[in-house]
């Protein structure tokens, strides 16, 4: 399925369970609503990889989702931040903080953050 959210973050997570510890990248979108729907928002299973054209980003999700995310519109809203508190408040998330924008599609970025976040997960 494919999702254009209004707003968008890139979420650092960090996950323990009973077996592992990880850390996932994941997208926070969010979405404004009108007058007979209200705003929302939606997290992704995790980004597999990122291809970008003119206009924005496409993050492939684990599931299979496509997130189609404007390059303009990397910004935290209230409905999201309401997401993110809820994302937060899981039995198996550690921790979960908002990266800073940048070009996501800047060679070996992705794998760093990756390798950046296993080493945290595992001094936590």
């Amino acid at each position: 399925m494919d999702y254009s959210p209004d707003d968008w973050v890139i979420l650092n997570v960090s996950f323990a369970t009973r077996d592992r510890a990880f850390t996932q990248l994941r997208v926070l979108g969010g979405w404004r609503g009108g007058y007979l729907s209200g705003d929302a928002w939606r997290i992704n299973s995790g980004i597999q990889a990122v291809h970008a054209d003119d206009l924005g980003y496409r993050f492939l999700g684990r599931s299979g989702s496509v997130y189609l995310c404007h390059r303009g519109g990397y910004r935290m809203s209230r409905i999201m931040a309401s997401g993110l508190g809820e994302l937060k408040r899981q039995p198996t998330v550690v921790d979960a903080e908002i990266l800073e924008d940048r070009n996501w599609l800047e060679p070996g970025l992705l794998e760093a953050l990756f390798s950046t976040a296993a080493e945290d997960t595992a001094a936590k």
